[in-house]
């Protein structure tokens, strides 16, 4: 059997947060492939991204409407972008 993943879920009474660890590469691909079917299906993302690429650095907020699976593709390639630099920065 594989090691478990850590995962860390909160719910509340208007969203579903998903919580998964910066290194864990295969989870979040797996998250970026489920959400592009998704879109693909017909779907639409509203997405609202928020990070700090290292301690100094102050708060980025991103909105996007994410609607066909090359703007997913395009989103996981920006978001593996930041991942590269918020390991560097640990």
């Amino acid at each position: 059997m594989k090691e478990a993943r850590e995962v860390m879920v909160s719910i509340n009474t208007r969203v579903f947060t998903l919580d998964i660890p910066v290194e864990d590469d295969l989870l979040i691909e797996t998250v970026f492939k489920a959400l592009r079917e998704y879109v693909t299906q017909g779907f639409s993302l509203n997405v609202k991204e928020s990070y700090v690429t290292s301690l100094s650095d102050s708060l980025q907020i991103i909105t996007k409407i994410i609607s066909g699976a090359s703007q997913v593709d395009e989103w996981r390639a920006e978001t593996r972008q930041l991942l590269s630099i918020i390991r560097k920065s640990k």
